[in-house]
């Protein structure tokens, strides 16, 4: 785990080149975006420690969502912070009261590795809040349902903290890598209209930071990606839906997705490790598109 600044203010803890706990401290306000499992808090917390923050200075803890790997920790770090206020969507707030149903999840889910992300430990109902804009409207909140049903992308000072409500992304200075962020149980309309949302805002001049991640300048563009990634991806796994039962069902799909799909076969230039660990999501996503047409030629509904 290690602190990087971005900016004056901003930093981010990178947490094993998969999460970035994204950090703003001025005199006047201190917060964090998705603190991460609680395996990995006491580490986070000596970071801020780095960083000079100290158990009376951390305003906010913004929640993009209640996933394991986000916020499963957030019970764990209040113990060290005890006057910052928790802020969720309010579909999430239940689950991080009482997270058995969310713990249970993640072991359907994520198997072993939400064993090693630790167990959820509840929070106590009045640390939550869930507010449409936070500090006098000084960060404003953004509903971005799909990746979750309790999602919520947060803007700040030209900043868009955008969670997973555009996908997962890799890139650095050479290249862009992106693939949707689509879990079972997944909505892609939901999906797009939250996309679509964040487009028609214009944010040519921000920059957006992932949780899975890092950061890239023009937030318009990279979202514009993951529009035109999901819209793609859906055509293509449908075109395979009869085939889903074929031995090498799974190995021939994101053969076709990496031909069809540019920056998703950026994957090939990722780092080793990272390329293993995200054949997971991977999958994850395919399942969650999968779930959708399935529901929907259920409904003999055209998809």
């Amino acid at each position: 785990m290690e602190v990087t600044t971005v900016d004056k203010n901003l930093y981010y803890v990178n947490i094993s080149n998969f999460l970035s706990t994204w950090v703003y401290k001025d005199e006047d306000l201190c917060f964090l975006v998705d603190p991460g499992p609680s395996f990995t808090i006491k580490l986070l917390k000596k970071n801020l420690e780095h960083l000079k923050i100290g158990s009376n200075d951390l305003d906010f803890i913004l929640l993009t969502h209640v996933h394991i790997d986000h916020a499963g920790g957030v019970g764990n770090l209040i113990e060290y912070f005890p006057r910052s206020k928790i802020i969720c969507h309010p579909n999430g707030i239940k689950h991080l009261i009482n997270p058995e149903k969310l713990w249970r999840g993640s072991l359907k889910v994520l198997g072993k590795a939400a064993e090693l992300y630790g167990k959820i430990k509840p929070v106590p109902k009045n640390r939550i809040q869930f507010q449409k804009n936070v500090r006098n409207g000084i960060i404003k909140v953004i509903e971005t349902l799909g990746h979750a049903p309790h999602h919520q992308s947060y803007i700040f000072d030209k900043t868009l903290f955008v969670g997973e409500a555009t996908g997962f992304s890799f890139s650095t200075p050479e290249f862009i890598y992106m693939r949707p962020a689509t879990p079972p149980i997944f909505d892609y309309d939901i999906y797009v209209d939250s996309i679509q949302k964040l487009l028609s805002m214009g944010l040519s001049n921000h920059r957006i930071c992932y949780p899975h991640f890092g950061m890239r300048d023009n937030a318009h563009l990279m979202i514009n990606h993951g529009y035109k990634q999901i819209s793609t991806w859906l055509k293509v796994i449908n075109n395979f839906y009869e085939k889903r039962k074929d031995i090498n069902f799974m190995e021939n799909l994101i053969s076709e997705l990496k031909k069809e799909d540019q920056i998703f076969s950026n994957s090939k230039l990722l780092d080793k490790e990272i390329r293993s660990r995200n054949s997971t999501g991977v999958k994850n996503s395919i399942y969650g598109i999968l779930g959708y047409i399935e529901k929907k030629k259920f409904k003999n509904i055209k998809v």
